[in-house]
């Protein structure tokens, strides 16, 4: 009888498990619903995976703007730099296999490989590649590669120029060039390209089946979402520019049923039905802290940070016109993904609220939370551009006829650009990156703004300098509401 009972009580408990769980998955259904009303997403995606199992993977409104095709739980969006924690796992893969160790210099591997000091190129280690601890700025160099016609070796090469904002191993400074090296590596070692070694290890054995690993690849795929952006209050398509010249930072192209099988891998520790992919000690090593962050720290692919008591490791990915996240609870044994097709802060507010609703916690509204905060964001933009306009000089000239400023400029790190006449205008065009261009308008004094045809780019300023004869020797930039770029760190000497 009293296993009869037993049985009877689990019964009734497994039904009120169940029970409660469908009413949350109502529930975050309800809300992502009114959260794509509140930030006029165009496309959502979002998978739950609980006890190894997928609970939930839904697709939400378009792939693009203005067309009829939906989204849905195999629509493939850019996981940016969600691919980070990919290409780690790759490198931990070859620890396994003892043809490569965390802590080897890279120089072994890429004799050629140096950075800005010559003692720092000779220390620097396969793990430094991949914790953000190189020195450089969050985000330096990203000139580089992001619609630049430069393929992943001449990337990697030219980040010899970037200067360090801290030493070595010191400081944190997000950085996208040190993955792609580490891409550079695994080829090397393996002989295989980035992108075959990742499908051969990862996409193929967890059956993700939609999952690309090039974004000439994703071009030919029917089911894919169009990343947006808002402009004068309407909603547009980007331009696809991008080039596969940053695989390892980022590279991968996936839907929210492909990640589930990479989140139920990562939380069986690099098995996934009986399958071992990369062994448990590795799985350790990249969850364990390596580069400190505030009250948060980067393991090895992974940022790590404690949210209601629990212990969270998690990746944002961002492109232009795209966001995404994945995040781990390994101690509900429970993850998620979302992907999004317009960059907004709709995936944080869902990301946190799919948290707290999953541990226990009564939820905020995050959604109204990241409204405030994004529409504070875009009021602090619009400041700054009236505070420029206020504190603009009135009245003033160039000091020079328009053709002075005309010739071939060079910055070492990133290359050439040119200054021409157009209509009567200066046009300034990057070289190497065929978007970043636009018509210099005249500011006051040598400074001109710039309206880039790029349109992921924010409006900026170009400043020409004189030498001691009068002739315009250089021009640096600025971009006060920059996305991800440092401008402030390139200086095009005009050639002679």
């Amino acid at each position: 009888m009293k296993t009869k009972h037993f049985l009877l009580l689990l019964f009734f408990l497994s039904i009120q498990f169940s029970l409660a769980q469908s009413n949350r998955l109502k529930q975050l259904d309800d809300y992502i619903n009114e959260a794509m009303k509140d930030w006029e997403m165009p496309g959502f995606a979002v998978s739950i995976v609980k006890d190894d199992s997928v609970i939930f993977a839904k697709g939400y409104g378009l792939r693009e703007y203005g067309k009829e095709e939906k989204v849905d739980a195999n629509t493939l969006f850019v996981i940016a730099s969600c691919s980070k924690a990919f290409t780690t796992a790759a490198l931990a893969i070859l620890v396994d296999r003892g043809k490569i160790k965390w802590d080897d210099r890279v120089i072994d591997y890429l004799p050629d490989f140096q950075m800005y000091d010559p003692w720092v190129t000779n220390e620097f280690t396969i793990r430094d590649l991949v914790t953000h601890r190189s020195g450089l700025a969050t985000f330096s160099g990203d000139f580089l590669w992001l619609g630049s016609n430069y393929d992943r070796k001449e990337v990697i090469r030219r980040a010899r120029y970037l200067k360090p904002v801290s030493s070595f191993r010191s400081k944190y400074g997000y950085q996208n060039i040190m993955f792609i090296t580490a891409a550079e590596i695994i080829e090397t070692v393996t002989d295989t390209s980035w992108g075959d070694f990742i499908k051969n290890h990862f996409l193929n054995p967890l059956k993700m089946t939609n999952t690309n690993t090039s974004y000439k690849e994703l071009a030919t795929t029917e089911n894919k979402a169009k990343a947006h952006y808002r402009k004068n209050g309407e909603i547009k398509v980007y331009t696809d520019i991008q080039k596969d010249n940053a695989g390892g930072a980022l590279g991968i192209n996936s839907s929210v049923n492909d990640l589930a099988q990479w989140i139920r891998l990562q939380l069986n520790r690099g098995k996934i039905d009986s399958v071992v992919i990369f062994s448990e000690e590795q799985s350790k090593e990249m969850w364990s802290n390596q580069t400190a962050l505030g009250e948060m720290n980067y393991g090895l692919g992974w940022f790590i940070r404690y949210r209601n008591g629990k212990k969270m490791l998690y990746h944002g990915g961002g492109m232009p016109g795209m966001i995404s996240t994945v995040v781990l609870i390994p101690e509900e044994n429970f993850g998620f993904a979302i992907l999004s097709n317009m960059e907004t802060g709709m995936v944080s507010a869902i990301r946190d609220y799919i948290i707290d609703l999953f541990t226990g916690i009564e939820p905020k509204d995050y959604n109204k939370i990241m409204l405030d905060k994004w529409k504070e964001r875009l009021q602090k933009f619009e400041d700054e551009l009236k505070r420029r306009e206020e504190v603009r000089v009135k009245n003033t000239s160039p000091s020079l006829p328009l053709e002075k400023y005309c010739g071939k400029y060079e910055d070492k790190m990133y290359g050439e650009a040119e200054v021409s006449l157009k209509d009567g205008k200066l046009f300034l065009q990057f070289i190497p990156t065929p978007t970043f261009r636009g018509v210099l308008n005249h500011y006051h004094y040598d400074t001109f703004f710039i309206d880039w045809e790029d349109e992921f780019l924010t409006r900026g300023c170009v400043k020409f300098d004189m030498d001691f004869e009068g002739n315009v020797k250089q021009f640096s930039l600025e971009v006060p509401n920059s996305p991800d770029f440092i401008f402030t760190e390139l200086l095009f000497e005009k050639k002679k």
